[in-house]
């Protein structure tokens, strides 16, 4: 019997090497959220308008890959579990995407690079990474039923992403003057498929184990599990949520590098607005399992939206005001630290209130849809971020950018984040599922004890 056995509760190096997975698709999100822009703009020659459209159509395709990779982790039986497999047998093709993303071909035509970018950015975030990431937040419902465990792990997962990307964005401006976007790309790649691998080494699905400690699959028919997701309530909301909160966080980010190039003119300051974002998020991700413990992840999340609502207005009214402007990121970062936390741990809740509700426990089709939220909110941020610069007039071959230009990347930087982060505040409001949580608890657990007995 292991220390988890023995205590009920996850171990430390469990919730660390879980947050090892998530620190191998952030450097994946990362690199495309803050970087692939740039490179498809200024290097490759691609219209910022292309770009945009590039990464919200591509995102259509995630509905299907998503609902495909939801069943497959539902069907999926391996003496590794359900989900913790996929980190293993994801690793190398993370790597491969991640090269192929940043090694246009020399010599294609304007309309061979961009047929090459959505061609390589379809495989890596549709196929790869939703063969990666989506397994990888089912894993957190198959690790434990405890909820202020799922908090614990999911706190430390996002401090660990956040000096993920603070490392990513602290060095790669440097790192790429250095050795180009080639090196760069395989660096990165190497990183990736690493820390899926240590991911998987080092976490076990303890929901479902024996007396032996053998994991016990329950295969979940698509035809029963489709029903149950359509009556739970908990996870439409949860889905716009994931949805709203990442237009509202990658919006600004994807014009952050525009901001610090040509609103600051100091391209190296990216370094210090990542750390103003990051170390206020690492540091509340540090206190959000005893405030769960206070007050239930709904108010969190309430709490996380009107920062973020604030964070925004500030670096709006900032404009090319480096400081204010930094203060704004201080306290929208503390707001994605409260939400992001919150919400990846919520979605095993909703999973948990499926099965309590209807008696089908259905963790990889709950996280589909939940991911396709995630992952439509990442391709309409970006998006939107690379429309509102292009309506702005942004050329990114030109010496000098137009006064239009330049107001667009700020109003994308500071303002835009405020009004989807007021809709984020209305979801949050919405899901009430902690009235719920220790009812669901006890009953789940008390159904896994009679399951063990018998």
């Amino acid at each position: 019997m292991n220390e988890t056995e023995k205590s009920g509760k996850l171990t430390f190096m469990e919730k660390f090497s879980y947050g090892l997975g998530d620190c191998s698709a952030n450097v994946v999100v990362a690199l495309t959220g803050t970087f692939l822009s740039a490179y498809y703009t200024d290097s490759v020659g691609i219209a910022a308008a292309a770009v945009g459209t590039m990464l919200l159509v591509c995102r259509v395709f995630d509905g299907g890959s998503d609902l495909l990779m939801g069943a497959i982790v539902d069907k999926t039986s391996s003496r590794f579990g359900k989900a913790r497999p996929w980190m293993l047998w994801t690793a190398p093709f993370m790597a491969i995407g991640i090269y192929l993303l940043f090694n246009c071909p020399e010599g294609l035509s304007d309309k061979g690079n961009l047929v090459y970018a959505y061609l390589t950015y379809i495989f890596m975030m549709v196929i790869v990474y939703t063969a990666n990431n989506l397994p990888f937040n089912a894993l957190l419902s198959r690790m434990t039923l405890d909820v202020q465990d799922r908090a614990s792990a999911a706190a430390m997962r996002f401090v660990m992403t956040q000096i993920t990307t603070i490392i990513i964005n602290a060095v790669t401006a440097n790192l790429l003057a250095s050795v180009g976007w080639r090196m760069l790309s395989i660096i990165y790649a190497f990183v990736a498929m690493i820390l899926s691998v240590l991911c998987f080494l080092g976490v076990r699905e303890h929901v479902g184990e024996d007396e032996s400690g053998a994991v016990v699959i329950k295969k979940v028919p698509f035809k029963e599990a489709l029903p149950a997701l359509i009556r739970n309530k908990y996870f439409y909301i949860q889905a716009l949520l994931f949805m709203f909160v990442y237009i509202a966080y990658c919006c600004p980010l994807q014009t952050q590098y525009y901001y610090a190039n040509i609103i600051l003119n100091k391209v190296e300051a990216i370094t210090a607005m990542t750390l103003a974002t990051s170390l206020p998020t690492l540091t509340v991700n540090l206190i959000v399992p005893s405030m769960v413990k206070k007050i239930g992840k709904q108010k969190i999340l309430i709490l996380g939206s009107l920062c973020m609502i604030a964070g925004s207005v500030v670096i709006g009214i900032a404009g090319a005001g480096f400081a204010l402007a930094m203060v704004g990121m201080v306290i929208r970062g503390a707001g994605i630290g409260l939400i992001f936390s919150s919400l990846f741990a919520g979605t095993a809740d909703v999973v948990d209130y499926g099965e309590w509700k209807f008696g089908i426990r259905s963790e990889g089709l709950v996280n589909s849809c939940t991911s396709f939220g995630m992952k439509l909110g990442i391709g309409f941020g970006l998006a939107i971020g690379s429309w509102i610069i292009a309506l702005g007039g942004y050329d990114g071959t030109a010496a000098v950018q137009t006064a239009g230009a330049v107001s667009s990347i700020k109003f994308a930087f500071g303002y835009s984040g405020a009004i989807f982060s007021a809709i984020v505040l209305v979801l949050a409001i919405m899901m009430n599922l902690d009235k719920y949580i220790g009812q669901i608890q006890a009953d789940l657990e008390a159904k896994a004890a009679a399951e063990r007995e018998a």
